[in-house]
């Protein structure tokens, strides 16, 4: 009698091991249906990306509209530290942006 209960009970425990690798298996596809879907979107969201064109006083750079005003203000403009400033706050933006990736937002 007992080997015939320990043959049920690794039946059942067959069954509940089966069932959950189909649970795993069904799981996975869906994670990697979703990650599909998402490298999707993105490619989609790089391809409009690259259709736009830039403005035209953005195709010229700053260096363009810097050469345009008078070498006076360029002198105090040196003096007073833009261009120190200017990679100050790209760096905060940087630094913002990929904090906010790496945290999904929450921080």
């Amino acid at each position: 009698m007992n080997s015939i209960k320990e043959w049920f009970t690794e039946l059942w425990q067959g069954f509940i091991d089966w069932v959950q690798d189909i649970a795993i298996l069904i799981l996975t596809f869906f994670k990697d249906l979703m990650l599909w879907c998402f490298e999707m979107a993105l490619d989609v969201t790089a391809f409009l990306f690259e259709q736009l064109s830039p403005p035209e006083f953005a195709a010229v750079g700053l260096q363009g509209l810097f050469n345009a005003l008078p070498d006076s203000v360029i002198y105090f403009l040196g003096q007073s530290g833009l261009s120190e400033g200017l990679s100050i706050l790209g760096g905060a933006y940087v630094f913002r942006l990929m904090r906010k990736l790496f945290t999904f937002g929450i921080w």
